[in-house]
């Protein structure tokens, strides 16, 4: 998705009016399922009671020119567990560290304690306090910590046994600078010294030192434990249930010594953040084994203190990525409590999923379809054909927040196009508290590299319509694709298959299928999901990839914590969000991040067209070659069977397909093409070309060369949909279509369209001679 600068009238914002509406959301987990197994579900509702039943969605898309609206009921529950309670659930955002050993210490033996750690403030006056490492139990008045205020200054906190006393130091920390904080806390006396510091010739402030005895002998050790980022107090200085307080920045090298029991100054920790990057651990070199643990995902391998840009890959590094960048809309687990269980049927088909919830006696229709994914049983033969969802493109965008126009991050509309605030949409802008896209900046202006399944993902909904491009995309728009499959093949003579499953079982998750179509907008698929097409294609498999802007971002699954996805953008890409020289290479296996074609995985190596240009204005239909049709001996006469030509304004002479659709034409929003030099395979042949798009869409920026000028639709040849098909060297054959709106138009009209009838023939051609290889076999 495309990004430019905001515009100063137009606003995301939420009228305050809808803050209040009555509403019913929810996630399950798992996100991805098997038949047979139990998914939890985990409801927020505004209603005191709602019902409930498990739906496979088949089209949900309820527009008056799309197929008609179907799903297949397949649990309802019976009459004594069909309503449950409501309540409302919020999600406690913020990513911190706890360390639970400290809570071991006997309370009272610890006579004092040196604290020293590096600290980077990305968000040194946010809206409230942050604190930056605590041992505080504001209830028995004991512990410490320390803290930035809402000035940016730093504040310490030290129970003293009847009270908590605080001092404001006034000792102010700079945005995106280190520091090294040294705290030392004896029985009657506080300080903390701060050194600034600076890369190459920039001047640093003094060094700032604060001292001052306390009011009364410091008590040391409480029932809470040692945290990073965050504490379990609020800005009164009240102990709290959950973290509050979190922290916007960096941490580097935490020290922490105590004395006790007549041993002066014995280290009790020393925290190695560069140690176990990809886990959810902080792992204490001391010997002492104080190691703790993260939540809520914080970014790791990024640039600590000692930093140098000697060496830009973290697994590389001797030195450098000693950090841990947190943030206070950091969110991996809603951590909602479960409200019911299903049991998928073991006989249930691979699909996509409704848990469908309704609230009892609300005065306006207040339901949700809460969203999720069942695979194959893997029992008997399999169809011919399946659909591979694009789950982690969905998890990418999963509550994306570009409609706001005060985040770096935003998208503005070009042409007059405003936001459609809908109601999906209402409900996705007023909770805040359900975490970030992969499009988002955090609040302190990071980018965001984390997206995760275990939270109500409020913009993958059957009847979600794109906010900014007023269409189905994503998963409402692969919904039309499902919904053909159904009419044509019938219950159970496809599949439906995700991302998630082709990274998991690689190989084994497309083997025995003739077919494989892809999703609208594949934009994000790991290596082992490249890989699992590649070897597809090599085995004889024939691939319809009937989207745009596919197989393009580098992405990562967490293997152990598979909700969660990551991705690493650079300085090449369509993008919103950039990480620095440095953070570009993934924390959970070190892999390059940024675009497959700068790591030599173009898409256009195996789908034979890889992404080029964007646009947020009507598409255009294609139109084909005219040796293509002229053609109309065995070569090309199973592609237009049952095709007529049409006619569009401003599309000249050629056989017109794709003039239609909730986008405009079949050639619309991201769009491919083919290039040879990107590694188009030499057999590919050219089918259709989009018929020229207006200035509303713009070349991306890793297509062009310096000057960048002459990019927009009418005076760059590149900003192109290429329609092409070629066979691979495995006997199979690759169709491609280059655009996000192909499925916005082959669900026009009910499927009455050349889309739907072309993407048919070619599916129905693909599996003849799979079948007829087979029977050769």
């Amino acid at each position: 998705m495309t990004t430019t600068a905001a515009s100063s009238n137009e606003t995301g914002k939420l009228d305050p009016a809808f803050q209040n509406e009555s509403e019913i959301i929810g996630y399950v987990e798992p996100w991805v399922a098997s038949p047979g197994q139990e998914v939890q579900v985990k409801v927020s509702s505004t209603a005191h009671e709602f019902t409930w039943s498990l739906l496979r969605i088949i089209q949900g898309l309820d527009l008056p020119e799309a197929p008609d609206v179907k799903y297949e009921t397949i649990v309802t529950p019976q009459a004594d567990t069909s309503t449950v309670q409501g309540s409302y659930k919020r999600a406690i955002c913020g990513s911190y560290a706890v360390v639970e050993s400290w809570k071991s210490l006997p309370r009272d033996t610890v006579q004092s304690v040196q604290f020293t750690c590096y600290v980077q403030p990305w968000l040194p006056e946010a809206s409230h306090e942050q604190v930056l490492v605590s041992t505080l139990d504001a209830e028995s008045c004991s512990g410490f910590a320390i803290s930035i205020d809402l000035t940016g200054a730093i504040s310490l906190y030290v129970g003293v046994g009847s009270f908590v006393d605080r001092h404001n130091t006034g000792i102010e920390l700079r945005r995106w600078k280190w520091a090294e904080l040294s705290l030392s806390i004896s029985k009657n006396e506080v300080t903390i010294e701060v050194r600034h510091l600076e890369r190459l010739v920039e001047i640093a402030p003094d060094q700032s030192r604060y001292s001052q005895e306390l009011r009364g002998p410091a008590s040391l050790c409480g029932t809470k434990p040692l945290s990073f980022a965050a504490g379990f107090f609020d800005e009164k200085t009240i102990a709290t249930q959950h973290i509050s307080s979190v922290f916007n920045g960096r941490l580097d090298s935490p020290h922490l010594k105590i004395s006790h029991d007549g041993i002066l100054f014995a280290t009790w920790a020393v925290y190695d953040f560069a140690l176990s990057m990809s886990s959810d651990h902080i792992l204490d070199t001391s010997g002492n084994e104080n190691h703790g643990s993260l939540a809520n995902a914080p970014t790791r391998a990024v640039k600590g203190y000692n930093w140098d840009g000697s060496e830009p890959d973290w697994t590389k590094a001797k030195y450098g990525y000693g950090a841990i960048h947190f943030h206070d809309d950091d969110l991996d687990d809603a951590a909602w409590a479960t409200d019911f269980t299903i049991t998928i049927p073991e006989n249930a088909p691979s699909g996509a999923y409704s848990v469908h919830v309704r609230a009892v006696d609300s005065p306006d229709e207040v339901f949700d379809h809460i969203t999720f994914f069942v695979r194959p049983s893997g029992k008997g033969a399999r169809p011919k054909a399946a659909i591979v969802l694009s789950t982690f493109t969905y998890l990418a965008y999963a509550n994306e927040h570009m409609y706001d126009q005060a985040r770096a991050s935003r998208m503005t509309l070009s042409g007059g196009v405003e936001i459609r605030k809908d109601g999906l949409w209402r409900r996705m802008a007023r909770r805040g508290d359900l975490g970030c896209s992969l499009y988002d900046v955090h609040n302190d202006g990071s980018g965001c590299v984390f997206s995760t399944a275990k939270r109500p993902i409020l913009n993958i909904r059957p009847g979600y319509i794109n906010w900014a491009f007023h269409r189905p995309r994503e998963f409402s728009a692969d919904q039309l694709m499902i919904g053909l499959l159904e009419e044509k093949l019938g219950r159970g003579g496809y599949d439906v298959l995700t991302d998630h499953d082709l990274h998991v079982y690689g190989d084994a998750a497309l083997e025995g299928y003739q077919a494989i179509l892809t999703g609208c907008h594949p934009e994000y698929p790991s290596l082992e999901v490249l890989n699992a097409y590649s070897s597809f294609a090599r085995a004889g498999g024939s691939i319809l990839y009937l989207g745009g802007n596919g197989f393009y971002w580098c992405t990562v699954l967490d293997s152990n914590r598979p909700h969660r996805v990551e991705v690493r953008k650079g300085d090449q890409g369509c993008r919103s969000i950039e990480l620095p020289a440095g953070e570009r290479n993934h924390s959970l296996n070190g892999a390059q991040g940024g675009l497959w074609r700068s790591r030599g995985r173009a898409p256009q190596m195996l789908f034979g067209v890889g992404s080029c240009a964007c646009g947020s204005g009507p598409g255009v239909p294609f139109r084909f070659e005219d040796d293509i049709v002229q053609k109309s001996d065995s070569k090309w006469s199973w592609l237009f069977k049952d095709l007529q030509a049409e006619t569009a304004d401003g599309a000249g002479a050629g056989f017109i397909v794709g003039t239609e659709g909730f986008g405009g034409g079949a050639s619309g929003d991201e769009i491919d093409r083919m290039d040879f030099k990107l590694g188009t395979p030499v057999n590919t042949v050219l089918l259709a070309t989009s018929t020229g798009h207006s200035d509303s869409f713009g070349v991306f920026n890793e297509e062009m060369m310096f000057p960048m000028v002459d990019t927009v639709g009418t005076k760059c040849a590149k900003v192109r949909s290429d329609m092409v098909i070629y066979e691979t060297s495995g006997g199979g054959s690759v169709f491609s279509v280059g655009s996000i709106n192909w499925y916005s138009s082959l669900g026009w009209d009910k499927y009455e369209n050349n889309v739907a009838k072309l993407t048919w023939n070619v599916l129905k051609e693909f599996i003849r001679r799979g079948e007829e290889k087979a029977k050769r076999k």
